[in-house]
């Protein structure tokens, strides 16, 4: 072999040396490149799902306060008018302990905002009054002892936020936010307990923080209470939260990604929902004794074959653990038990008219 032709053999040699070498140089930079986009978009949807649960937190936190520093409100702690309790009212008369009711009045003038209802009960869990008292006419039953939120109450002796429930008054879904009210002056260690103080939360709140982020994730956001059931929804053309066939819907509570940020956890995987490819971001809301949960979903294109258009997939999961944020303060805290629930010279619900009232 000639020495040009060598020489030409090398250098076409060392060309494509140099031609594959580019090549590979930019597909690693291009995979890198996608890789920190990935990274960053998913920064990104965390952020926004922080800053949501944030908002959320501090609304929560508001309507404790709020509540709380009402029921130590020395007109709140005043001891009941119960002769006036009547089945026919489904509580007190309109007229009848006005310094209570304008109290109510007011929270919710003032707190339009956070409350939709303002709620007493006596201790065995009978509804003494109602604000606004369109409210307390309407009720379909005045016994609300079988509430989760009133049940929270008497066995905590503390704040209890309760989960989605269809109101007894306005047959609409409705979260109640419920604190033990003691009697004026006592100091004992087992306090007097005379009431149940508590307000349905504005779920038309909730529904406006989701919304009013302008996300870059393009994907619908979902607020769920600690049973699955949905709050808030970013996505305007879905169901409203109000809804009380909410109620009914088991496809948020059945995904991975919930089980997984109702335990704590914050993080993604990718599941069928509604027959679609999702990734789900997931992540917790402190909600005083549960986990409330922001689900973001991102539809990914058409489920494989095999797939069950109804269930989701909890494989191929990647999740990022966070510590749970600590309690709102220590307010919300459970105080001591000992609670005494006996009203004196007070009947129950079903020894007034002969037969409890039918529950919901």
């Amino acid at each position: 072999m000639s020495a040009p032709t060598i020489t030409i053999g090398a250098v076409l040699f060392l060309g494509m040396i140099t031609v594959l070498s580019t090549f590979i140089v930019n597909q690693i930079s291009s995979f890198s490149n996608e890789v920190k986009s990935t990274d960053s978009s998913a920064n990104v949807i965390e952020n926004e799902l922080n800053l949501l649960s944030n908002n959320i937190e501090n609304r929560i936190e508001k309507a404790v306060t709020t509540l709380e520093n009402t029921s130590n409100l020395s007109d709140m702690r005043e001891p009941l008018q119960l002769s006036l309790f009547s089945p026919v009212y489904k509580g007190i008369p309109q007229n009848a302990d006005l310094n209570r009711r304008q109290i109510g009045q007011e929270i919710l003038t003032k707190f339009p905002d956070d409350f939709v209802s303002f709620l007493f009960q006596m201790p065995n869990g009978s509804v003494y009054l109602v604000e606004p008292y369109g409210r307390q006419q309407n009720l379909s039953t005045y016994d609300l002892s079988h509430r989760d939120y009133y049940k929270g109450v008497i066995k905590s002796n503390g704040t209890f936020l309760g989960n989605v429930i269809t109101s007894a008054s306005s047959g609409r879904n409705q979260i109640q936010l419920a604190v033990p009210v003691f009697s004026l002056g006592d100091n004992k260690p087992t306090h007097s307990l005379i009431g149940v103080l508590s307000s349905g939360l504005n779920f038309k709140t909730f529904n406006e923080i989701l919304q009013s982020l302008n996300s870059s994730s393009n994907g619908r956001i979902v607020l769920l209470d600690s049973n699955g059931t949905k709050i808030a929804d970013s996505d305007t053309q879905q169901i409203t939260s109000l809804h009380k066939s909410n109620l009914g819907d088991t496809s948020f509570r059945n995904l991975q990604s919930f089980k997984n940020a109702v335990k704590g956890k914050a993080g993604t995987v990718q599941e069928v929902v509604n027959g679609i490819n999702t990734k789900v971001y997931y992540k917790p809301v402190k909600a005083i004794q549960n986990n409330w949960v922001l689900l973001l979903l991102q539809s990914s294109g058409a489920p494989p074959a095999s797939a069950n258009s109804s269930s989701s997939n909890p494989g191929n999961t990647t999740m990022n653990n966070y510590s749970n944020r600590t309690m709102l303060n220590s307010n919300v805290t459970n105080k001591s038990s000992g609670v005494n629930t006996t009203i004196p010279n007070q009947l129950p619900p079903e020894s007034i008219n002969g037969s409890r009232a039918a529950k919901i």
